[in-house]
């Protein structure tokens, strides 16, 4: 807590002595929320056409819903959020998701009846968690979540709050004040994205005050959650999408906001556009991935980040022509050239060499990791990890289970069973060093700890990823893609890579499996090259050449 500054500790303190004495933190709504409906439409807001040239939204389904469970009638602050399995995969079907995508296929396809589609969303969810009441109200940011999904909606129908909307909306933005304290000590994504619902709500239900009060709130919080290099506090490329998402519809709808806001949003752009690949958008894994994705209002695959890239530069960049295409994420994403990049503040470190992409989890930086992935490294090519980060399978394992935040499945090296760094708790591992020797040159990555020292060169088509280990008893594991992979003498191969292993001295390699998130809540096996050098063995060199076309050749 402490390297989350003064202002983190009181306000944690402040919602601490408020939890323990129930003050305002359980008072029901003053007034139950009406039945809809929520939005007031505009005579005309439909037959709108799509960006010229623009992928068709057409191309992309309405996603599935997902059911809702029943809420139970406890009050939220004392509802069990892990007693009965997870409850983020209750909570993700509770996040109004699609309303955006109904609300953008109402216009595009000039169909007035997928509105109707949207308020049954709302009203079904009202009526099987009731408000303030359950595990579904327990989370200021679920809130913040659902207005945010509400209010993109409500403006890419040109829509007005009816009175039931506007209650509605005042209602999540009492739940949000509630535990506002909580969530901005936490110094991560949930205060972000509390604070960007705030001003976006301002915005929709024209209160000025509101609308200020969002916007104070990012420019208190965001310096200090953002460094120069655009890398955010929370160390996860999933996560860093979801804060510029949330930034962004706050800057497009209520802003223009305060230029050291806007100088940080143009700093996470720059941060995640270096790490998408042109083609798919996909980009290397790190950190937590529970699958969160914000206002996806085309559609697309969740894993694309070019229509989070296109709306970061509309908010921050460029004013766009269209606002509606622009919250929606319709255009092209300009990604920035090819080069190598350190943000050691950050705690990361990369490389673009056209499709092939690089990122490096250094053993550094001023945010408190979440995960024991000191000098982890994905690779990335055509689209395609070769060498992958596990995702995030569930925050609450069943019993007798793990989940995936350890070292043993990242890719780097782990000395028997201890996490690097210690591991503290459900969330916290031990903070790493504010500073620690990293560089970045052309094509070539550097980081060293206590007792690893981790170098990773890219030339002519092929990775070099040099590992010197000043402790015996090491072992190095790559998670690969998955696929038909075979081990040979020197290491492994398939289709997509052959990796090749050397040493200064003895080093014994089996290809096994390990546990990978494909999604949140489910776990598949994948091939796993382990590497185990003998005690005199301080020096292994891994050689990844890819299969297809490379940067270089």
């Amino acid at each position: 807590m402490a390297r989350r500054g003064a202002g983190a500790l009181v306000r944690r303190a402040d919602h601490e002595v408020r939890a323990r004495l129930a003050w305002g933190l359980a008072r029901p709504a003053e007034q139950p929320v009406p039945d809809g409906p929520y939005l007031a439409l505009s005579p005309a807001p439909f037959g709108r056409n799509a960006t010229e040239g623009a992928p068709s939204d057409l191309l992309y389904p309405l996603p599935p819903i997902v059911p809702v469970r029943p809420d139970d009638d406890r009050p939220s602050t004392s509802a069990q959020l892990f007693a009965f399995g997870d409850i983020r995969l209750d909570w993700e079907a509770g996040r109004w998701s699609r309303l955006p995508r109904l609300a953008w296929l109402a216009r595009t396809r000039g169909e007035p009846g997928l509105v109707a589609a949207i308020e049954r969303e709302i009203a079904a969810f009202l009526r099987l968690c009731p408000p303030g009441k359950g595990a579904m109200w327990a989370s200021a940011q679920e809130a913040a979540i659902r207005l945010l999904h509400l209010v993109v909606a409500a403006r890419l129908l040109e829509a007005a709050p009816t009175d039931a909307g506007r209650t509605l909306a005042l209602f999540l933005v009492d739940r949000i004040r509630k535990t506002l304290s909580y969530e901005r000590a936490l110094a991560n994504n949930h205060g972000l994205v509390c604070a960007a619902a705030l001003a976006a709500a301002g915005a929709w239900l024209d209160a000025g005050r509101l609308r200020q009060e969002g916007t104070a709130l990012l420019t208190a919080d965001l310096p200090r959650m953002v460094t120069d290099e655009g890398g955010f506090a929370q160390v996860s490329t999933r996560y860093h999408r979801m804060a510029l998402d949330a930034l962004s519809v706050a800057a497009l709808l209520a802003g223009p906001l305060p230029e050291p806001v806007s100088r940080r949003g143009r700093a996470m752009t720059r941060w995640l556009a270096r790490i998408t690949d042109p083609e798919t958008g996909q980009t290397p894994r790190l950190g937590h991935d529970d699958g969160t994705v914000l206002c996806n209002a085309l559609g697309t695959d969740p894993d694309d980040v070019r229509p989070s890239l296109v709306r970061a530069e509309a908010a921050f960049s460029m004013p766009p022509a269209d606002l509606l295409a622009a919250l929606a994420g319709l255009g092209f994403a300009r990604l920035p050239p090819d080069g190598t990049w350190a943000d050691a503040a950050g705690g990361t470190a990369g490389f673009r060499c056209g499709r092939t992409i690089a990122l490096l989890r250094l053993p550094c930086g001023r945010f408190t990791p979440g995960q024991g992935d000191m000098l982890h490294l994905s690779l990335q090519h055509n689209g395609e990890e070769i060498l992958r980060d596990r995702g995030t399978w569930l925050y609450n394992p069943p019993p007798g289970e793990t989940d995936l935040a350890g070292t043993r499945h990242h890719n780097t090296a782990q000395w028997g069973d201890e996490d690097r760094p210690l591991r503290l708790s459900r969330w916290l591992f031990a903070p790493l060093p504010i500073t620690a020797p990293v560089a970045a040159a052309p094509g070539r990555l550097f980081g060293r700890d206590r007792h690893h020292v981790r170098t990773v060169v890219l030339r002519q088509g092929l990775c070099t990823v040099i590992d010197r280990l000043e402790r015996p008893g090491a072992t190095l594991r790559w998670g690969l893609a998955p696929g038909l992979w075979r081990q040979t003498a020197t290491g492994a191969a398939s289709p997509f890579a052959a990796l090749t292993v050397r040493a200064d001295g003895e080093a014994e390699h089996a290809l096994a499996q390990g546990w990978e998130a494909p999604r949140y809540g489910r776990r598949r096996l994948i091939p796993v090259l382990e590497i185990r050098p003998d005690p005199g063995t301080r020096l292994v060199i891994t050689s990844v050449r890819f299969g297809g076309a490379a940067c270089g050749d």
